[in-house]
């Protein structure tokens, strides 16, 4: 990660980041599969009372993923 990029778990709640790659090779697939690609458009739309877990629009879709999870893509905000 360089000073561009940030964990997707610390993407503020309502703001945009665009995917750029992940900390954990082990994870792409899992990711991929819930529409988490290089170059998607993510949105950080709410998270639970405690904080855990997060909601993002991705694709089209909506994602609810733990922080921990969430802190292994990493993403470029958008704006």
């Amino acid at each position: 990660m360089n000073g561009d990029t940030i964990p997707l778990g610390h993407l503020p709640i309502g703001a945009d980041g665009v995917v750029v790659g992940f900390a954990d090779e082990a994870a792409v697939r899992r990711f991929a599969e819930m529409g988490f690609v290089p170059g998607a458009r993510v949105t950080a739309v709410r998270a639970a009372p405690l904080g855990d877990p997060i909601e993002y629009a991705v694709m089209e879709s909506r994602v609810a993923i733990r922080r921990e999870d969430a802190d292994l893509v990493v993403v470029r905000r958008d704006g």
